[in-house]
């Protein structure tokens, strides 16, 4: 007696040639076959018996065609569907890879930057098909092939054909629904029928929660335990199952996974857009969790639409490895009086004091600049007794003092932090040029020193070229450099003559074994305690990587944090890190923002 399968079999015959199964699912059986007209391996999908029966089949086909017409690279497409004495089959094309649920079993978390990239795949494919009236309501990571690494979402439309069809309230009846568990939004829990796009923004939100820690926002034993989590309950901060998650995309995860649709996204491109800009991402509301009390007990005092620093700067936390606030991200704002704003001498303009209380910068005054302290806790800033014509400021280690940079003539001046009569370092054209100082814990100063990396004492003394430029390569000058912890090494920027800042190189110096190392290219790099290397690009992107300052060595793979960076004529950003791990850098044209990882 033959099967409804072998029937199918004989019935297809001309068309298609089953060769085996691959695969099976909630919904449907899917076989590897041969399209015997285009010749070509296909994906021939059977419904369910059970569930072809429930839904009606005449239905189910009639509501499937509308998604034949969706044309986009990240969707799998529909190539045929039909039936055979009430079986149902539809035909997709046959994908040589695995599927994300497959690479999730292997590798448990993604790499970060994959994860969003997959994601924001999955987003602009979930974009164009909203957009044509589709919504896809079962988006997870079975349905997310990877061909050559690249997303194709599949089933595109086969959940939304099940709900419109006939019968599809009696579904629970059989045991079986629309959408999993793990992905489900609440709504759709619910058992409401009309979903719009947040539904797919939820579920999305989820699997890339799931890419980026390991498991998905809720757990448990069994289908209804789940639901009753997502009805109720708060999912863990991603940034507690994944520390180095960027800020901007924990902030979007959440907003995704929100409970009420209102409170999600409006678009797939608008989560897109989140994801791959810390820009966007910033101006995200932050939910529950994600966003603790600020340390210190800051003054949270938020502003919108200022441009300048003279109006504006904003604060974020990106703690440490195992610091109180678990990796959460903080952000505020503090209002800066007129006459107090940001001067523009050159060089690089900011420092954040060693115990994290507040930072320096070069203001209006006399001459060029003035340098300025603004604490965190206070509404203005204040004028640095004999900080009259500084830039470039760099705190002593212990943050007793400022050693800053002076311009026409170069020179290099160290006041007292809390003010008073300055001391001349050094005024030699010959030994300091203008591209800016760090002092390291190993109790030197390291300036530019016209033809190379110089070092030089505060007291003035055992002023040392330690690391010539290289003349046969054509290197013309070096800049903006920071020393990492323990004085071990000093990060500094090199440039060639005619070199566009795009090929701009960040270096590291081993000061022990007096060797350099070129790490990345960029224009200024800083050093967190949280364990990365943070620079800036030529397109003003700032980006981190997990960084050993031992090896001098990069680990893991680099996220973009914050774009739109403003560089001056030198090459140069604001850009300056708190023992802490604060950050603290500006935008646009002055705009600044603090944060921290």
């Amino acid at each position: 007696m033959s099967t409804p399968l072998d029937r199918l079999t004989a019935a297809l015959a001309d068309r298609y040639t089953l060769e085996r199964e691959v695969g099976a699912g909630g919904m449907a059986t899917v076989y590897l076959a041969h399209d015997v007209k285009h010749d070509r391996k296909v994906a021939l999908k059977v419904l369910r018996p059970e569930l072809a029966a429930v839904i009606g089949a005449e239905r189910f086909l009639a509501e499937i065609k509308t998604t034949a017409n969706l044309q986009h690279p990240h969707i799998l497409a529909l190539f045929d569907s039909g039936q055979v004495d009430g079986t149902v089959f539809y035909v997709m094309p046959y994908v040589e890879g695995e599927s994300l649920r497959d690479r999730l079993a292997r590798e448990t978390q993604l790499g970060i930057a994959d994860a969003v990239r997959i994601a924001r795949e999955v987003a602009s494919a979930l974009d164009y098909a909203h957009r044509h009236g589709v919504i896809h309501r079962d988006i997870k990571p079975e349905n997310i092939l990877l061909h050559d690494g690249q997303a194709l979402v599949a089933d595109f439309g086969i959940a939304l054909a099940a709900s419109k069809s006939e019968g599809s309230t009696r579904m629970t009846e059989t045991g079986m629904s629309l959408g999993t568990p793990h992905y489900m939004s609440p709504e759709q829990a619910m058992g409401e029928r009309d979903l719009d796009a947040r539904t797919d923004i939820y579920a999305l939100g989820c699997m890339l929660y799931e890419m980026l820690a390991g498991e998905t926002p809720f757990t448990g034993p069994s289908a209804q335990a789940i639901i009753a989590k997502v009805m109720s309950s708060d999912p863990e901060p991603v940034t507690t199952l994944r520390r180095t998650a960027p800020p901007h995309v924990a902030a979007a995860v959440h907003m995704a996974i929100q409970k009420l649709p209102a409170d999600r996204f409006e678009s797939a491109a608008r989560f897109s857009e989140a994801l791959g800009s810390a820009a966007a991402g910033a101006t995200l509301p932050q939910f529950g969790a994600v966003t603790p009390p600020l340390r210190r007990n800051r003054p949270a005092l938020l502003f919108a639409g200022l441009a300048v620093l003279a109006s504006l700067t904003t604060v974020w936390a990106l703690s440490r490895p195992g610091s109180a606030d678990g990796g959460r991200v903080s952000r505020f704002a503090l209002a800066v009086p007129p006459g107090q704003e940001l001067a523009n001498p050159g060089g690089t303009r900011l420092a954040i004091s060693p115990d994290g209380e507040g930072f320096v910068y070069p203001g209006p005054g006399e001459g060029r600049s003035q340098l300025w302290f603004r604490r965190f806790d206070a509404l203005e800033a204040v004028p640095i007794q004999g900080g009259e014509g500084l830039t470039s400021p760099a705190f002593s280690p212990d943050g007793s003092e400022i050693a800053g940079l002076t311009y026409a003539p170069f020179a290099v001046r160290i006041v007292p932090a809390a003010g008073g009569t300055p001391r001349l370092i050094i005024d030699d054209p010959k030994k300091v040029s203008g591209g800016g100082l760090a002092w390291s814990e190993d109790g030197f100063l390291y300036i530019d020193g016209g033809t190379g990396l110089a070092r030089i004492r505060p007291d003035g003394s055992d002023w040392e070229m330690v690391m010539p430029l290289d003349s046969v390569t054509g290197e013309t000058g070096v800049g903006w450099p920071t020393a990492l912890p323990g004085g071990g090494a000093i990060l500094f920027r090199v440039r060639r003559g005619g070199e566009a800042p795009t090929e701009f190189r960040i270096v590291a110096y081993d000061v022990r074994n007096r060797v350099r190392k070129e790490i990345v290219r960029g224009v200024l790099a800083r050093y967190s305690t949280t364990g990365h290397l943070l620079w800036v690009t030529a397109d003003g992107v700032l980006h981190a990587q997990r960084f050993d300052p031992e090896r001098l060595e990069f680990e893991g793979s680099p996220v973009g944090i914050v774009e739109g960076l403003s560089l001056t004529a030198f090459s140069a950003t604001d850009l300056a890190l708190s023992p802490d791990g604060d950050l603290i850098y500006s935008m646009g044209a002055g705009q600044a923002s603090l944060s921290a990882p």
